[in-house]
């Protein structure tokens, strides 16, 4: 499948490409669209049988992959998730582009299942060999344990770019799998890429989305307990 990669601002002085998917708790998303958010979008990733949607964020339109600029950092928001037939050549694409305009490293973030969690570590990494034959930092990360598997579009993108021998690493924070989204997790991973790479990030947002969502799930949590009090009251005078 044909991949076109359409760069439409011209982008100087870049070091760092970074990309997340939706996986376990959004994360990989979500850190990767919060660092985005003051970003200037400078070009698109386009294919036949991308998700025919779009939608208005604040006031302008909202594409499907959209190609960000900040500083030292470019990357890659895919606002709608990415066409399982199209996953494959999606990812060997955006390597070899990444690649070929020498970028010094990747950071692809992703999420973990928290049920694996041992002790306080809050993520785990995975780096290609050229990343740590190059010494890039990895912050004292513990790697992830053998035997566990990165799966999705991420597990592409990390074998692609050791394939093509260039520096990249995914970072892995621990989410909680019995929700449809992660923030704190997403704070987590974006707090480690800042201090890795000193690229100064606020995670207020993501930890006030966090405590948001927290409040939610309680809520409901309480309005289905009420309920089920109220059926079961009920069931007594049948």
């Amino acid at each position: 499948m044909k991949i076109d990669i359409k760069i439409f601002k011209p982008v100087e002085n870049y070091e760092i490409f970074i990309t997340g998917f939706a996986g376990i708790g959004i994360v990989g998303h979500l850190a990767t669209k919060y660092i985005a958010r003051n970003c200037e979008v400078v070009g698109v990733v386009r294919y036949r049988g991308e998700p025919p949607i779009v939608s208005i964020e604040g006031d302008r339109l909202l594409l499907q992959n959209e190609i960000f600029s900040c500083c030292r950092v470019v990357g890659i928001v895919n606002n709608y998730g990415i066409h399982e037939a199209a996953v494959y050549d999606y990812a060997r694409a955006v390597a070899s582009w990444v690649a070929a305009n020498e970028f010094k490293t990747a950071v692809l973030f992703g999420g973990l299942d928290g049920r694996l969690k041992r002790d306080d570590e809050q993520l785990r990494i995975v780096y290609t060999s050229a990343y740590k034959r190059a010494g890039l930092p990895t912050g004292d990360a513990k790697v992830l344990e053998q035997g566990l598997q990165i799966v999705g579009p991420l597990a592409y993108l990390i074998s692609f770019f050791e394939e093509l021998d260039f520096p990249a690493i995914v970072i892995l924070p621990y989410a909680d799998v019995t929700r449809p989204a992660d923030p704190y997790a997403a704070s987590v991973a974006v707090d480690f890429f800042s201090k890795l790479y000193n690229f100064h990030v606020d995670t207020s947002g993501l930890r006030q989305l966090a405590e948001e969502l927290e409040r939610e799930i309680e809520e409901a949590r309480r309005r289905l307990e009420e309920q089920a009090r109220r059926e079961e009251t009920s069931k007594l005078y049948i």
